[in-house]
């Protein structure tokens, strides 16, 4: 269901702002959630998002796993644009539920703007440094402490089944015109167990560390605060790592349909590794670091098998401005994993030599 801006604005003045709101403007370029910026007669601005609840079932686990970081940051970073803070309703909950909609306000971070990828290569470091600082700041609360948000999120092997059992079942009749797509991805079955039996904690991880959800000084450029913590769950610290690689060390976004375009950049993917080494190494163990590089070529390996998995299904899980757009991200997302693997032992070498020593 479509929401309007006036009608944001109205579920905006219930939650706690200075003072009442009077504006509001639908912004972001998420695949997922409905975002607006609202303001009120005292000048303050917020963010107001409608959670989808098509893709979080349960709205109550995701809100409660951000009370906990986004409480256990302010304990920690004083600044308040360095950290998202959530607004209460006026009834002192951390979030609405209308209509079986979830709706949250966080405050605005002033002077602050999202990257479009790709990114220049102080942009890259600047994404590197802020999930490896914000890492670092959460590394003393267990993983386990926080509930799990999406079941088997980040299972390469679950996704592969999901995609096989989309060729099976064929609901909208698209696979015969992707038989290469399907082949070249199912190829990578035996990849997608790297990380079984492997001797990685569990983590307090974003699960969706891409470039765009970093906000940047508009001034000074430097790296801000990290939003979008929907997905913050247990999970494997690598798999970040590999989200950073997949949106920054490329030389162009998911949605180039010019596959001539798309690239996997080692000078971006150098400069994303040594500022995220240098934020978070010293509480990274040894089977992390050893694993840096094989979360890059998951998570790009995911991205490409989601979108083509969701363009067999019929496109209902992201949002697309039109048709055979999710298989045009799959190609996309194809085409960089393959010049990925070209840089496989590099990306090896340049991970070691990041890595800051004390000896």
């Amino acid at each position: 269901m479509a929401v309007t801006t006036s009608q944001a604005q109205r579920l905006a003045s219930q939650f706690a702002t200075a003072a009442a709101v009077v504006q509001g403007r639908r912004i972001g370029s998420g695949h997922v959630n409905d975002t607006f910026e609202v303001g009120d007669a005292a000048g303050r601005r917020y963010i107001l998002q409608r959670l989808n609840t098509m893709v979080f079932r349960q709205p109550a686990v995701v809100m409660a796993n951000i009370v906990k970081v986004t409480s256990a940051l302010a304990a920690r970073v004083a600044d308040p644009r360095r950290r998202l803070s959530l607004v209460p309703t006026r009834a002192g909950e951390a979030w609405l539920a209308v209509e079986d909609q979830c709706w949250r306000m966080y405050d605005f971070i002033a002077d602050s703007t999202e990257l479009t990828p790709p990114a220049t290569l102080a942009q890259c470091a600047g994404v590197g440094q802020a999930f490896g600082e914000f890492m670092l700041e959460l590394a003393s609360l267990p993983g386990e402490g926080l509930q799990v948000t999406i079941p088997d999120f980040h299972n390469e092997p679950h996704y592969l089944a999901r995609l096989k059992a989309a060729v099976a079942a064929d609901r909208v009749g698209r696979v015969s015109q992707v038989p290469s797509e399907i082949e070249s991805l199912l190829a990578y079955e035996t990849v997608s167990h790297d990380f079984d039996n492997t001797a990685m904690p569990l983590r307090i991880t974003h699960n969706d560390a891409k470039a765009s959800n970093v906000l940047f000084d508009t001034t000074t450029g430097q790296p801000l605060a990290v939003i979008d913590l929907d997905t913050i769950q247990p999970g494997f610290v690598v798999n970040d790592f590999g989200d950073i690689i997949r949106s920054c060390a490329t030389t162009a976004t998911e949605d180039e349909l010019d596959l001539d375009a798309v690239h996997f950049s080692p000078a971006r993917f150098e400069a994303c590794t040594r500022a995220y080494l240098a934020a978070c190494h010293s509480v990274l163990t040894g089977s992390e670091l050893a694993h840096l590089r094989h979360g890059a070529r998951l998570m790009t390996l995911e991205t490409s098998v989601r979108f083509l998995t969701d363009y067999l299904e019929g496109d209902i899980y992201y949002r697309t401005a039109h048709p055979g757009h999710n298989l045009e991200r799959a190609r996309n997302q194809a085409k960089l994993l393959a010049d990925l693997d070209r840089h496989w032992d590099w990306m090896g070498e340049v991970i070691e030599a990041a890595i800051p020593r004390t000896d």
